[in-house]
């Protein structure tokens, strides 16, 4: 059941680091968020997903207390920074 409402966390390499990234289903979907990417709210129900750094240089704590939620869309098509 856990994994049916907060989805599967997998670990993601990409330009800007490694990233754990999780799905939330829409029914895990219980409170309002902003995107990082477009700027705009994802409202409560809505299915989307979590990303933080695998690879934060103050540890897993610090990592994941800094998680950002994200439409996948935006996920996808995130600008790398160097």
């Amino acid at each position: 059941m856990e994994r049916a409402r907060y989805g599967v966390q997998r670990l993601q390499d990409a330009p800007d680091g490694q990233w754990h990234v999780r799905r939330i289903s829409a029914i895990g979907a219980s409170k309002t968020y902003k995107c990082p990417g477009c700027g705009h709210f994802i409202a409560p129900g809505t299915e989307h997903l979590v990303a933080w750094r695998a690879d934060h240089w103050s540890g897993d704590d610090a990592s994941a207390a800094a998680r950002r939620h994200w439409h996948p869309k935006c996920w996808e098509s995130r600008s790398y920074r160097y």
